[in-house]
């Protein structure tokens, strides 16, 4: 069973309202995610702050994993480690 990206969009925005993440596709392979990136979430010299990226990340490989099973909510990730 797959779940389609408006099906993912209306799980995210119910799970997770405090999310920042967009959705942008979904598909049976993978996912885009986008994130506006705000003054708050920079660091000195105008890098994107290691968390946020992660958060992406994350975010990111739920996406493309609900895409693939459907909505799973406990398909989640439980270490990340580099």
């Amino acid at each position: 069973m797959t779940a389609t990206k408006e099906e993912v969009i209306a799980f995210m925005k119910s799970e997770f309202p405090q999310s920042k993440c967009v959705v942008e596709a979904v598909s049976n392979g993978g996912a885009t995610v986008s994130h506006h990136v705000g003054q708050d979430e920079l660091r000195p010299g105008g890098t994107v702050s290691g968390p946020v990226l992660m958060s992406v990340a994350d975010v990111a490989l739920y996406v493309a994993i609900l895409g693939k099973i459907g909505i799973v909510p406990l398909a989640v990730t439980t270490s990340l480690n580099n």
